[in-house]
């Protein structure tokens, strides 16, 4: 007897599972402007695989509030409070406005889940990644205040 159905439901409770999880974690770190006045941008695991329409480049710029054009600076990845999951922090300097009014800080934190510290690497599918010196735009939203990247790495265009 074969079992061909349950591995696709297997791998969607572990995506929806991961979706939780690390919107619980990211959730607690905040977001929008940080004491003194920095940009967090949080982002979560598993958010463009749901969405169909983030292949349509129009959709992703109609979607955002700032689409905003720069330099990763720094990326550096560390673990948690609890040690229990690695996020990686990249700092994007920001050089141009296509859309949205400047920030007070033309500086903001990017927060993905993932990254390596040490030998250990925690892998978490469906997020932007960025290296130091790379430009790139980013198409962001900004929902009660806090800003996430539309459609993880579909919002972001390397340049």
């Amino acid at each position: 007897m074969k079992n061909v159905r349950k591995a696709p439901a297997i791998s969607l409770f572990f995506i929806m599972v991961s979706l939780v999880i690390s919107s619980a974690c990211l959730s607690k770190s905040g977001g929008g402007p940080a004491p003194g006045g920095q940009i967090i941008v949080n982002q979560s695991g598993g958010a463009a695989a749901l969405i169909s329409q983030c292949v349509d480049r129009s959709y992703v710029a109609q979607s955002a509030d700032y689409i905003i054009e720069g330099t990763v600076l720094k990326v550096e990845s560390q673990w948690n409070d609890a040690k229990t999951s690695i996020y990686t922090y990249s700092t994007f300097q920001i050089d141009n406005y296509v859309k949205g009014a400047p920030f007070a800080q033309n500086e903001i934190q990017i927060v993905t889940p993932g990254g390596t510290v040490g030998d250990i690497t925690q892998a978490v599918e469906d997020q932007p990644i960025f290296h130091e010196g790379s430009k790139a735009r980013i198409y962001l939203e900004e929902v009660n205040g806090q800003y996430h990247i539309v459609c993880g790495p579909m919002g972001v265009e390397q340049m």
